[in-house]
Protein backbone atom coordinates (compact mmCIF):
# COMPACT_ATOMS: atom_id res chain seq x y z
CA UNK A 1 0.00 0.00 0.00
CA UNK A 2 1.19 3.46 -1.10
CA UNK A 3 1.52 6.01 1.69
CA UNK A 4 -1.01 9.00 1.48
CA UNK A 5 1.01 11.86 0.77
CA UNK A 6 -1.47 14.46 2.18
CA UNK A 7 -1.42 13.01 5.45
CA UNK A 8 1.54 10.47 5.84
CA UNK A 9 -1.02 7.29 7.45
CA UNK A 10 0.09 4.10 5.96
CA UNK A 11 -2.96 1.49 6.02
CA UNK A 12 -0.97 -1.78 8.37
CA UNK A 13 -2.69 -4.17 10.26
CA UNK A 14 -2.00 -3.16 13.93
CA UNK A 15 0.04 -4.63 16.73
CA UNK A 16 -1.91 -2.79 19.43
CA UNK A 17 -5.93 -2.88 19.88
CA UNK A 18 -5.72 -6.20 17.72
CA UNK A 19 -8.33 -8.79 18.27
CA UNK A 20 -7.23 -11.22 15.34
CA UNK A 21 -4.99 -10.25 13.13
CA UNK A 22 -5.42 -6.39 13.61
CA UNK A 23 -6.91 -5.77 10.52
CA UNK A 24 -10.02 -3.73 11.96
CA UNK A 25 -7.77 -1.80 14.28
CA UNK A 26 -5.37 -0.95 11.76
CA UNK A 27 -8.38 -0.02 9.17
CA UNK A 28 -10.27 1.88 12.00
CA UNK A 29 -7.25 4.14 12.47
CA UNK A 30 -6.56 4.30 8.91
CA UNK A 31 -9.91 5.67 8.44
CA UNK A 32 -10.75 7.23 11.67
CA UNK A 33 -13.14 4.77 12.86
CA UNK A 34 -13.92 2.83 15.85
CA UNK A 35 -12.06 -0.39 14.62
CA UNK A 36 -15.74 -1.83 16.46
CA UNK A 37 -18.26 -0.56 13.89
CA UNK A 38 -15.95 -2.70 11.56
CA UNK A 39 -15.90 -5.63 13.27
CA UNK A 40 -19.30 -5.66 13.61
CA UNK A 41 -19.80 -4.40 9.85
CA UNK A 42 -17.30 -7.56 9.33
CA UNK A 43 -20.04 -9.57 11.64
CA UNK A 44 -22.92 -8.43 9.85
CA UNK A 45 -21.90 -9.71 6.37
CA UNK A 46 -20.89 -13.05 7.82
CA UNK A 47 -24.07 -13.97 9.17
CA UNK A 48 -26.07 -12.50 5.56
CA UNK A 49 -23.89 -14.91 3.52
CA UNK A 50 -20.62 -15.17 4.80
CA UNK A 51 -18.53 -12.51 3.12
CA UNK A 52 -17.28 -11.35 6.34
CA UNK A 53 -15.00 -14.20 6.76
CA UNK A 54 -13.54 -14.26 3.15
CA UNK A 55 -13.37 -10.24 3.42
CA UNK A 56 -11.52 -10.49 6.96
CA UNK A 57 -8.78 -13.44 5.26
CA UNK A 58 -8.25 -11.05 2.22
CA UNK A 59 -7.36 -7.58 3.79
CA UNK A 60 -5.40 -10.24 6.44
CA UNK A 61 -2.99 -11.27 3.31
CA UNK A 62 -2.96 -7.97 1.31
CA UNK A 63 -2.60 -5.57 3.89
CA UNK A 64 1.03 -5.28 5.44
CA UNK A 65 1.61 -5.48 9.47
CA UNK A 66 3.08 -2.76 11.20
CA UNK A 67 7.04 -2.78 10.78
CA UNK A 68 6.68 -4.71 7.79
CA UNK A 69 7.73 -3.81 4.33
CA UNK A 70 5.30 -6.59 2.35
CA UNK A 71 2.08 -8.14 3.18
CA UNK A 72 1.51 -11.83 3.71
CA UNK A 73 0.27 -12.23 -0.47
CA UNK A 74 3.58 -10.86 -1.15
CA UNK A 75 6.19 -13.38 0.83
CA UNK A 76 4.09 -16.25 -0.21
CA UNK A 77 4.20 -14.93 -3.93
CA UNK A 78 7.58 -14.22 -3.29
CA UNK A 79 8.73 -17.33 -2.21
CA UNK A 80 6.56 -19.40 -4.70
CA UNK A 81 8.27 -17.52 -7.19
CA UNK A 82 11.46 -18.74 -6.00
CA UNK A 83 10.56 -22.52 -5.81
CA UNK A 84 12.11 -24.75 -8.30
CA UNK A 85 8.93 -26.73 -8.21
CA UNK A 86 6.48 -23.90 -8.82
CA UNK A 87 8.81 -22.53 -11.58
CA UNK A 88 8.60 -26.05 -13.31
CA UNK A 89 4.42 -25.99 -13.06
CA UNK A 90 4.79 -22.86 -14.72
CA UNK A 91 7.21 -23.81 -18.05
CA UNK A 92 4.81 -27.40 -17.86
CA UNK A 93 1.73 -24.70 -18.16
CA UNK A 94 3.38 -22.84 -20.80
CA UNK A 95 4.57 -25.71 -23.00
CA UNK A 96 0.92 -27.01 -22.70
CA UNK A 97 -0.51 -23.88 -24.04
CA UNK A 98 1.66 -23.33 -26.30
CA UNK A 99 1.93 -26.50 -27.77
CA UNK A 100 -1.84 -26.17 -28.00
CA UNK A 101 -2.09 -23.18 -30.44
CA UNK A 102 0.31 -25.12 -32.61
CA UNK A 103 -1.46 -27.68 -32.88
CA UNK A 104 -5.42 -25.57 -33.21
Amino acid sequence: MDMDKTTGKQLRRTHEGRMIAGVCSGAGRFLGVDPNLLRLGLAVFTLFGGAGVALYAIAWLLIPEEGAQKSVAEDLFKKASDSPTVQDAVRKGKDAVNKNRTHA
